[in-house]
């Protein structure tokens, strides 16, 4: 994968960028934290094979849709911090075609509005760079400090239901080109 295929997009704090080696392990110290991982799917830790398998599928998804999931660079210190961006969920049967934001930040910037900057640039970035029509984001019910984040990137509630194909219970937020 080269630079040209992912975009790099900036913010006031944040460097959303192509994936490299090194953050592949990071990555996976980050999934491995009981409390990040408590409202993902599965809803537990995950092993260092699985981390580095969903990176992988991350930056795939990259050349099948021509957008993904960045990972994110602290700009200030070039640290990294976790991932943002959109994809494409085939299972969620109200749209197959849907466009979801999301994002996984290292506890250790918890609460700084790094999930919310890169939020509102990944929904910039797929309303107006890909064109899509939407963008959805799905939370577990219980996740408050998600659904906050949805409402400042500007998602406003569309509903709550089980997502059949994961037998999970979520609530989801909407937005409209």
């Amino acid at each position: 994968m080269t630079r040209a295929t992912i975009p790099v997009v900036e913010t006031e704090r944040l460097i959303l960028r192509e994936w490299r080696p090194a953050d592949v392990d990071e990555y996976a110290r980050i999934c491995a934290i009981p409390e990040v991982m408590e409202f993902m799917w599965p809803a537990r830790p995950a092993t260092a094979a699985e981390s580095a398998y969903s990176a992988v599928q991350l930056q795939e998804h990259w050349l099948r849709w021509g957008f993904g999931h960045w990972a994110v660079e602290e700009r200030e210190t070039g640290r990294y911090v976790g991932r943002t961006g959109i994809k494409r969920h085939p299972d969620w049967e109200l749209d197959d075609q849907n466009t979801e934001v999301g994002w996984l930040y290292d506890p250790a910037v918890w609460g700084r509005g790094y999930a919310t900057e890169g939020a509102e640039a990944a929904v910039r970035f797929c309303l107006e760079e890909v064109g899509r029509p939407e963008v959805i984001s799905i939370a577990h019910p219980d996740n408050h400090a998600s659904q906050r984040v949805m409402q400042k990137a500007g998602l406003s509630y569309a509903g709550r239901r089980t997502w059949d194909a994961r037998g999970i219970d979520v609530v989801w937020y909407s937005l409209r080109g």
